[in-house]
């Protein structure tokens, strides 16, 4: 062995140490983060009470046009931007029919007040049909869907509980009855991207406030993703949460944990209490939930500096 080769080999196992020590920190950073949470009693986080938790809550603003109007530092999501959404397939007799069923819901509402399960069934319906079963007008990738999903190279989870959430969070996750988990997508496999996309369904009222189970779900998901063998070179789980409420209301939520902590930035709320709200929202949503999955999520600079000049990725 040459010793040019020795100092190669020398510097590639130095690096890989060095990843593997980023990693065990930010593992028990984040496990740290997700006990103090997990103690917390009140159903809402505080603002007094983030920096004591470890949690770093921004706001995100959001344009008509669907895209990010703050310049974040580092970003993992670029939004589609509501004006690239491939157009419905109108042909489909099945998008058609999904269609007619998500306008009835504001056309037509019942003579009677909705319940809150009534509220949440009926907009994740709308939601999950737009971004995953409507068909639209675009150039097939692949043979076998034409839907936004695919479009913006998401799979969806088979299992929330193993894939995204390990069993061992599942009290804290699942146990709660005012919030659960509903949908999970993952990077598609080629990408290599440990991205994720998950929506959960909340009974209570829509409140500005950062909610306990929001900041428990998303850390869930990091650490579920983080400890797996999927992804042993990242240090870095981008997490965006579609966070359904009821009174048909959707916020975004996008995290991820540098040396600061857990960074949420989130949305103001988008209501979907009637078509003339719904339907310009509903392309908001889907710009967000189309994004580009970007950044470097091998960084180890994420987790040991943050320099607003220089962006990570």
């Amino acid at each position: 062995m040459t010793s040019r080769f020795r100092s190669l080999f020398g510097q590639s196992d130095q690096a890989q140490v060095r990843h593997q020590e980023v990693r065990a920190l930010v593992l028990d950073k984040m496990r740290k983060t997700f006990e103090d949470i997990a103690s917390h009693d009140a159903t809402w986080i505080e603002p007094d009470m983030q920096g004591i938790l470890g949690v770093i809550c921004e706001e995100m603003h959001v344009s008509q046009e669907g895209f990010h109007e703050d310049k974040f530092v580092p970003l993992f999501f670029e939004p589609l931007g509501t004006s690239n959404i491939p157009p419905l397939d109108l042909s489909d007799l099945q998008t058609k029919d999904i269609l007619k069923r998500i306008t009835r819901m504001w056309d037509k509402p019942p003579p009677w007040p909705p319940t809150v399960t009534d509220q949440l069934q009926k907009l994740v319906y709308a939601i999950e049909n737009t971004f995953c079963v409507s068909s639209r007008v675009y150039d097939k990738e692949y043979g076998w869907s034409n839907t936004l999903s695919h479009y913006a190279k998401w799979v969806e989870c088979g299992d929330i509980t193993p894939e995204l959430v390990a069993e061992e969070f599942d009290r804290p996750v699942w146990g709660p009855r005012g919030s659960m988990p509903y949908l999970g997508y993952r990077a598609r496999n080629q990408l290599n991207m440990p991205h994720t996309l998950l929506a959960t369904l909340t009974r209570s009222e829509a409140n500005e406030k950062l909610s306990r189970s929001e900041a428990l779900t998303i850390l869930t998901v990091m650490l579920t993703r983080l400890k797996s063998g999927d992804f042993p070179n990242r240090t870095v789980i981008p997490i965006m949460l579609i966070s359904v409420f009821a009174g048909f209301q959707v916020r975004v939520l996008e995290a991820h944990y540098d040396i600061r902590g857990l960074v949420i930035r989130k949305s103001k709320f988008l209501s979907f209490a009637n078509r003339d709200a719904a339907i310009p929202n509903m392309d908001i949503l889907m710009s967000f939930m189309c994004s580009e999955m970007i950044g470097n999520t091998r960084d180890l600079r994420i987790l040991t500096k943050v320099d607003p000049q220089r962006p990570l990725q």
